[in-house]
């Protein structure tokens, strides 16, 4: 066990190192004994301090009455050497003795070393305390920082770590006593550059981030770091950190939405929609990605939510992405982050991208068929290797994500088109799950409609009315383009207006007409003779033809004056093959 003072021990190899700044040729041994007769030496040649842990042969205490009170620097000769000796004060008193062997008497170089160096250690057992009690080594350090969620340590400015709370050594895996006492790059050996810099350039670092390499296994952290310094001298430096995984479980709350939807709570009966389930049930348990196509308004996202959570990421974060309506010059990094300085009027430290905080969770790419082609490319990257990397950085960072993607386009078509790669729709299309229309789901309107009947009443404060039998049919006999979406829309207008009983004139015009194709609605007549004898397919494609040469094959116009999406006119375009889209122009 040392039974001389740490703090001593630092003084005085602080002061010998200064003894390098004189061209003395001295070789010797530099010692210094304490009051009891423990002692520490210092090699000049080695340049550092030597310790005898056992110190069985402690330094003669009779000379101390000697020289206890004298103030000048004493020698004696003893076997043909001389030993010099100078008292070193603390506080106004003599409590310590240097000492040091030299075979001439009265070496006068010697004697002004001497006193030099005790005026000098003299001085840093004055002041290295206070600056200690200030940052180092306060005795309310430990108190203070145990109280906190981030790591917290403090270095010296010769990198040796003085200081660290619990929070920290255990986010590190390493125990506090393994850890002071070390050089900060002997335990965080990733920094680049050195934290220390920061007592050169006399700035802070806020948030930044570095994966270190330690014995629990690499770890990712956020880290600042502020210099300090006394009288305008550097002291060191207070490093606090926090795990990236930590952060990014805050950030949840922010960024993802809360999945709530389960299987049980669909509602359904229609064997489109049992079989739909059935194999979404399977694709839940698995890892694989999952496409899932479907008109507008059919559900895909409560799909979508069903399946995280009959999947093994329940609880896991469940990050929304909607490709349609992010900025095709902030898709990337919205997707991937930024690093600080990427980019003109990036926020300073970067940002996450959304796929980063999802790690772990569901990524839920709603409108799949809007993503730049660009992005494609780093989307088909992103799931061939599970990793990101932020705009402007370089470092791949670890993304363990499972992607469902929803689109109401016809992918195939849109790959055909050169409008979608190839190679992401296979990555996507691992597993296919088709939503059927409202229209194909045969019984599910009047479950549906009484639910979201209830559910529009208690949003509005009112009381549920009944459905009259002749609304009901009327419901049921509507093609419903806008899908559950619309139905929903309907009914809630219904609520507003009617009181204990829904009646068909509660219900919007254009649904109660429907069935009327006019000359008001279609612009032109119907070419087909007798409209009972076709079939409804023959009589949609009919309809799709002479909208789109009333609109000169705009296709936004004559989606919009059909009542529905413009994907689903393409898809039905391709569908009843209507190749001569270009000659209505």
């Amino acid at each position: 066990m040392i039974t001389i003072e740490q703090p001593l021990i630092d003084c005085f190899q602080k002061v010998c190192r200064s003894i390098g700044s004189f061209e003395t040729g001295l070789t010797e041994i530099f010692l210094l004994t304490n009051l009891d007769g423990y002692y520490c030496q210092y090699d000049i040649l080695k340049k550092k301090i030597i310790v005898d842990e056992n110190q069985s042969d402690r330094v003669n205490q009779v000379k101390w009455e000697e020289y206890i009170h004298s103030d000048d620097i004493s020698y004696e000769e003893s076997q043909s050497q001389w030993i010099y000796t100078c008292p070193v004060s603390h506080n106004g008193e003599h409590k310590y003795m240097l000492m040091v062997k030299y075979p001439e008497k009265d070496n006068q170089k010697l004697i002004l070393i001497l006193d030099i160096l005790a005026k000098q250690l003299s001085y840093q057992l004055v002041t290295q305390p206070n600056l200690q009690s200030l940052f180092l080594q306060s005795k309310y350090q430990k108190q203070i920082t145990n109280t906190i969620d981030e790591g917290y340590l403090t270095v010296d400015k010769k990198g040796i770590i003085t200081f660290i709370n619990e929070t920290g050594s255990n986010m590190l895996g390493i125990g506090e006593n393994e850890i002071i006492g070390q050089l900060l790059v002997d335990v965080l050996s990733n920094f680049k550059p050195s934290p220390l810099e920061t007592l050169y350039t006399k700035e802070n670092w806020v948030n930044r981030e570095g994966f270190f390499d330690l014995p629990k296994g690499k770890i990712h952290l956020i880290f600042s770091v502020t210099p300090l310094f006394e009288k305008g001298l550097p002291v060191g430096i207070v490093v606090t950190f926090r795990e990236m995984k930590i952060i990014m479980k805050k950030l949840e709350s922010f960024v993802s939405i809360n999945p709530i939807f389960q299987f049980e709570d669909l509602i359904y009966k229609s064997c489109s929609m049992r079989e739909l389930v059935k194999t979404a049930k399977v694709a839940a348990k698995t890892e694989s990605n999952i496409l899932i196509e479907g008109e507008s308004g059919t559900g895909k996202e409560l799909i979508a939510q069903a399946i995280h959570n009959h999947s093994q990421r329940k609880g896991k974060p469940f990050i929304v992405i909607d490709c349609s309506s992010i900025p095709r010059d902030l898709v990337e990094s919205e997707l991937f982050g930024y690093i600080d300085g990427a980019f003109t009027g990036a926020r300073k430290g970067g940002r996450l991208g959304k796929f980063e905080v999802a790690n772990g969770g569901t990524v839920f790419l709603d409108e799949i068929g809007e993503m730049p082609l660009e992005i494609q490319v780093k989307l088909l990257r992103v799931l061939q290797t599970r990793t990101i990397t932020r705009v402007g950085g370089y470092d791949p960072i670890p993304c363990n994500v499972r992607i469902i993607a929803a689109t109401n386009r016809h992918l195939e078509t849109e790959v055909e088109n050169e409008n979608f790669r190839l190679d992401l729709y296979y990555r996507l299309n691992v597993l296919q799950l088709t939503v059927p229309p409202l229209k194909e789901r045969e019984g599910d309107i009047p479950l549906l409609t009484k639910t979201l009947v209830e559910v529009a009443a208690n949003r509005t404060n009112r009381y549920s009315p009944i459905i009259s039998l002749e609304t009901m049919n009327i419901l049921e006999s509507y093609s419903w383009p806008g899908n559950i979406r619309e139905l929903e829309n309907v009914i809630e207008r219904a609520i507003l207006i009617a009181h204990d009983v829904i009646e068909p004139d509660h219900l919007p015009k254009y649904i109660l007409h429907a069935d009327q194709i006019s000359e008001k609605r279609m612009f032109e007549p119907i070419s087909l003779t007798d409209k009972r004898a076709v079939s409804v397919k023959e009589m949609e494609k009919e309809l799709i033809i002479n909208m789109l040469k009333k609109m000169n094959g705009n296709k936004s116009l004559a989606a919009r004056k059909l009542g529905i999406s413009r994907s689903s006119l393409y898809e039905k375009i391709a569908k009843y093959k209507i190749e001569c889209v270009n000659e209505f122009q």
